[in-house]
């Protein structure tokens, strides 16, 4: 008789975090989905005077380093939440280099094709409630709600105001003017992604989390990608897991601790004591920006 096995497992997702809701994830049959593509340097700041306050911020904020279009590992579906610099700025570089399909709210797609020259034949325009049974996964689109913090503390930006036909786009490289402020603020959309193999993977960001979780209270997908919204505590962070049930949670948006200069290890690590203080099987985790993980089933030996 051969040897018992000391363990075993099973392959689920390959996936690692970008840049503030970018992450790249490989499915088991090796087809990749990035979502909302953003990666930027800095670089055209480097040697400018008399920055702005809001050129600074975006240098606190957004630049990173050891990173470029030319290192992803594939594009074969690009997934947007919503239309907004900080979201998009690759996603015309990722489809001329892969030319994949291009999955965006309805409301924008036609703004996302014209700014970034995407051929409308690559766009798949997104229409909440809908479910898309696409050859590598099933999508299903649910209602969303973006953050919106300026509109709350009363800086309203109209159509009329040429603040908002910029809104990122010069400082990210993306040719405006154009409407992708505005469109990103009134379509925001979440996302429930179930691989061939039923791991379920559920993408949420903006406000509305409440709303969302209702919507999948019976899915318990398997991880969950959450907007770690700056103003919300490690506490509340989560029990937002707890209601979603999921068993792994990785953070969206996070990038937005650089502003205060806030260590999100140590969050992390408040999030997780209040999970175990709760008796709740779950984790959430911070992962190193472009660290590949595995995440996997699996079977050991005690």
């Amino acid at each position: 008789m051969s040897d018992y096995l000391d363990m075993a497992q099973s392959e689920a997702l390959r996936i690692r975090w970008i840049s503030v809701q970018c992450y790249e994830m490989v499915l088991p049959n090796g087809k990749v989905v990035v979502t909302d593509p953003f990666y930027w340097d800095g670089s055209n700041y480097e040697g400018k005077e008399n920055l702005t306050k809001q050129q600074e911020n975006d240098l606190k904020v957004y630049a990173q380093k050891g990173f470029s279009v030319d290192e992803f590992t594939g594009a074969d579906y690009i997934l947007l939440s919503h239309a907004h610099a900080d979201h998009t700025n690759l996603v015309g570089k990722l489809w001329d280099k892969f030319y994949g399909r291009v999955l965006v709210p309805a409301g924008a797609a036609e703004e996302i094709a014209r700014v970034y020259d995407i051929p409308y034949g690559a766009i798949m325009p997104l229409y909440p409630g809908n479910t898309y049974y696409l050859d590598d996964f099933t999508l299903t689109v649910y209602p969303g709600a973006h953050d919106n913090r300026a509109f709350r503390e009363g800086k309203f930006l109209r159509p009329s105001n040429p603040a908002n036909q910029d809104f990122g786009s010069s400082a990210f490289g993306i040719p405006y003017p154009n409407n992708l402020s505005g469109l990103g603020n009134m379509f925001c959309f979440n996302f429930l992604i179930e691989t061939q193999q039923n791991y379920r993977i559920d993408f949420s960001a903006g406000r509305d989390y409440e709303d969302h979780v209702r919507h999948v209270q019976d899915k318990s997908p398997n991880l969950m990608l959450r907007h770690r919204i700056r103003t919300v505590p490690a506490q509340e962070y989560a029990r937002q897991m707890e209601a979603m049930g999921a068993q792994l949670m990785l953070p969206l948006h996070h990038n937005n601790a650089r502003a205060s200069g806030e260590d999100l290890n140590e969050y992390f690590e408040a999030v997780n004591e209040t999970l175990r203080a709760d008796g709740y099987p779950g984790t959430a985790f911070n992962p190193k920006p472009y660290q590949w993980y595995r995440i996997f089933t699996g079977i050991a030996g005690v």
